[in-house]
C-alpha cells in the first residue's frame, strides 16, 4: 500500500527503521539470479535513517531512498531502501498509520526501478557488493510504530 504524498515533508529528516524477521533477513550478492533468496542472516537492530527521496507510481509514493544515521551501529552510514509489499488502496503515512515495507540496506546508493512483472523487493536495485534485505516498519518514531501494532510492545 502505498504511503500518502505528504510523507514528502520527511524528505532530508530522520524516521525510524524497525526490521523485523517477517521471512527472515538474508544477504543477497548482486550479481546472483534474481530467484536466488541468499544467505541467512540475523535481523538489523532498529536504527534512523535519514530520507534522501521519494519513488512514486501513478503519483502515489511507493518506496524510498535514505541513509542509516545511527552511530556505533554496524549499518551506520549505508544506504536503505524501501518499497510497498502490496498495491493495496489504503494509504500508509509516517505518524498514525506506518507501515511494512521491503527494506533493502547497502554500501552504494541504490535506485528503485518500478516493474509490475517482478517482484516488488526486486524493484529496489544495489551495485557493489552483496546487500541486507528484508523487513521492516518505517515510522516518524519507534513509540507510533508500537501504538498501531500492540504484538511490537
Amino acid at each position: 500500500m502505498p504511503l500518502e504524498n505528504s510523507c514528502t515533508q520527511y524528505t532530508g529528516e530522520l524516521v525510524f527503521v524497525l526490521p523485523i524477521v517477517g521471512y527472515g533477513w538474508c544477504r543477497i550478492d548482486p550479481n546472483a539470479r534474481a530467484d536466488q533468496p541468499g544467505g541467512a542472516i540475523d535481523t538489523p537492530h532498529p536504527f534512523h535513517a535519514k530520507l534522501v527521496e521519494f519513488q512514486y507510481h501513478d503519483g502515489k509514493i511507493v518506496g524510498g531512498i535514505g541513509t542509516v544515521e545511527e552511530p556505533n551501529h554496524p549499518l551506520d552510514k549505508e544506504w536503505v531502501a524501501f518499497c510497498i509489499r502490496d498495491r493495496g488502496t489504503d494509504l500508509y503515512d509516517l505518524t498514525t498509520n506506518p507501515g511494512k515495507y521491503n527494506v533493502g540496506i547497502g554500501k552504494n546508493r541504490p535506485t528503485i526501478k518500478i516493474d509490475l512483472d517482478i517482484p516488488m523487493p526486486q524493484w529496489m536495485q544495489f551495485d557493489g557488493p552483496p546487500i541486507a534485505s528484508g523487513f521492516g516498519f518505517i515510522a516518524e518514531s519507534e513509540t507510533q510504530i508500537k501504538e498501531k501494532y500492540d504484538w511490537l510492545k
